[in-house]
């Protein structure tokens, strides 16, 4: 592997469409989306659609996990992280490593901004697609003699 690898853009990647769920909604809907599409991860999203937050299995063990209360009476905007840092399809793949091991983040909201910078999720990556994206690239390489 060498840097033209990571200096790839992060469209060059397998990445997810995102799982998102409106501000006001009960924790419990995020459970449920998590657990039967096996996610790591859904986004908030405002009534225009544009990134709130984030909730991650963490942001759950933190929040939930043990509160006496039921997930039903929990709503996302408890529970997630508000504003997440995200990155945009044609940044370096590079970026989104250097953000993911500064912010100890797993998960990153990819985004498409508009004309007065307003963020709107069009994808997730996450640690598992670059480590794959990287797997694929070793095997494919020709041993050295």
């Amino acid at each position: 592997m060498d840097a033209r690898t990571l200096s790839l853009p992060i469209s060059t990647l397998d990445y997810k469409q995102p799982a998102s769920v409106p501000i006001g909604s009960p924790v419990s809907i995020v459970i449920d989306m998590m657990q039967e599409e096996g996610r790591g991860c859904v986004l908030v999203v405002d009534e225009d659609e544009q990134l709130a937050g984030i909730i991650t299995e963490r942001d759950l063990l933190q929040h939930v996990s043990g509160q006496r209360a039921a997930p039903t009476e929990f709503k996302v905007e408890q529970v997630m992280t508000p504003d997440p840092e995200s990155l945009r399809a044609s940044d370096p793949i590079a970026f989104a490593l250097n953000l993911m091991h500064l912010g100890h983040f797993r998960h990153v909201p990819l985004c498409v901004w508009d004309d007065q910078d307003e963020a709107y999720p069009i994808g997730i990556i996450s640690t598992r697609d670059i480590l794959e994206h990287i797997a694929i690239f070793i095997e494919n390489q020709e041993p050295e003699a």
